[in-house]
């Protein structure tokens, strides 16, 4: 069974550190070929710090996929996470958004018209100013790569 998240009174889920992500478990970013920029001193594409944006929910956390309840419902986390639209993806490790002061915590989605439910969808809570966006991205090790286009 999939990690459980805390919830309010409406169902919502309230931003938390979840105790069972350990530290050294994945966390895995999905990259969107929007995400994609030219950088002309390096003459190669990268990806933007805008994938570090979070969302504009109430919550603004960004989204993210865990690799442990991937794998441990028997899934390739690798093709799990990879679509039309998400032609990519980077890997933290948990603790590296904590140490930067964000939380981490299950957020799952259910299906809905037009979206798919995701059980192993978490979330990283915090405040995103820009330069941490650009140090989680550094952080980033490839876990799906684009040939040709660096990380940082």
């Amino acid at each position: 069974m999939p990690l459980q998240p805390l919830r309010d009174e409406y169902g919502a889920v309230i931003p938390h550190d979840h105790l069972e992500i350990l530290p050294g478990h994945g966390i895995i970013r999905r990259i969107s070929e929007q995400w994609l920029v030219s950088d002309e001193k390096v003459s190669s594409r990268r990806i933007s710090t805008v994938a570090f944006k979070p969302s504009s929910s109430p919550n603004g956390g960004l989204s993210v996929d865990l690799q442990n309840e991937i794998e441990k419902a028997g899934f390739d986390a690798k093709r799990y996470v990879t679509t039309p639209r998400w032609i990519a993806s980077v890997r933290l490790e948990a603790q590296q958004p904590r140490d930067e002061g964000f939380i981490v915590g299950p957020d799952p989605i259910d299906a809905s018209p037009g979206i798919d439910a995701n059980p192993y969808h978490g979330e990283v809570w915090g405040n995103f100013t820009r330069s941490k966006q650009r140090r989680l991205l550094s952080m980033c090790k490839w876990f799906v790569p684009i040939e040709g286009v660096l990380i940082d």
